[in-house]
């Protein structure tokens, strides 16, 4: 098995990283995480980051930002990204209407294909990264993350699959990381725990209290915590052949963000451990 490597979201201690960036980064290099995914740069300058990073013995796997953001401004977005070693840039920000069976897919596709050719010549690889809504909303009766993937040429635009956002908008995990097995070298594992998934609807509408009796008791959990069966998607994961595997975590609600990063890198050595 290829080496693969883990790292931790910035979402889930954006707050800490706005008031300290450099410090939630130290704190997550002591956890053990060989990378860092970034959401932004909270103020601070590419190069002065990119120092902090190799002095905590990190390296920056990519960074999210939207995609109309990342075309209205090319070059200087590759350039603060190449700064920080970045191999990959995720975009997401397409609203409905501009992704397959929307009025407005064709400029997105237009706008993807401008970034993925930017980006090949600075060796950057460009990845899309769904959430739950993407699942939820269909377009001819197929779900719009399929329909986007199928829609768009895999060589312009690869895909940063979670798999927890997948299965809480009611998706087949399995069906994704089989079909897309040779476009997936980022994978996201998310966690969370539900009685009924299919009341959860998008949480975004009852974020950040957990989802009561109506929206499925919905709350999320470190990685191997909730009731994703991460051994029994293990094998399709490693079929994809990952460079990275972010241990994605939204919300620790009353407990220490760091000690559920921690549960989720250690659940996740664990179970690479297994498949190795």
């Amino acid at each position: 098995m290829q080496k693969i490597y883990l790292a931790s979201p910035l979402f889930i201690v954006r707050e800490d990283c706005a008031r300290d960036l450099y410090g939630s980064l130290r704190r997550i290099a002591e956890i053990g995480y060989d990378g860092v995914e970034f959401l932004g740069f909270f103020g601070c300058a590419p190069s002065e980051i990119r120092k902090a990073l190799d002095g905590y013995g990190l390296r920056a796997v990519g960074n999210h930002i939207g995609l109309d953001n990342f075309y209205n401004d090319i070059e200087r977005t590759l350039e603060d990204h190449e700064m920080l070693g970045c191999k990959y840039i995720t975009v997401g920000g397409i609203s409905p209407g501009g992704m397959p069976g929307g009025p407005d897919f064709t400029g997105t596709a237009a706008k993807i294909a401008a970034l993925a050719e930017a980006s090949r010549r600075r060796g950057i690889v460009l990845l899309y990264h769904n959430h739950a809504e993407e699942l939820l909303r269909k377009t001819g009766g197929v779900e719009l993350l399929e329909a986007l993937a199928d829609g768009v040429p895999a060589e312009d635009l690869q895909l940063e699959l979670d798999l927890g956002w997948i299965a809480i908008g009611c998706g087949d995990v399995a069906h994704y990381l089989e079909k897309y097995k040779n476009r997936c070298p980022v994978l996201h594992l998310k966690d969370f725990y539900a009685d009924n998934t299919a009341l959860i609807g998008l949480p975004g509408d009852f974020l950040p209290a957990r989802g009561g009796p109506g929206r499925g008791r919905f709350e999320f959990r470190p990685t191997g915590y909730g009731i994703m069966n991460y051994p029994a998607l293990l094998e399709k994961c490693l079929a994809c052949e990952p460079e990275w595997i972010i241990a994605d975590h939204d919300l620790a609600y009353e407990r220490d963000s760091y000690d559920d990063l921690k549960l989720s890198l250690e659940y996740i050595k664990s179970l690479l451990h297994i498949g190795a």
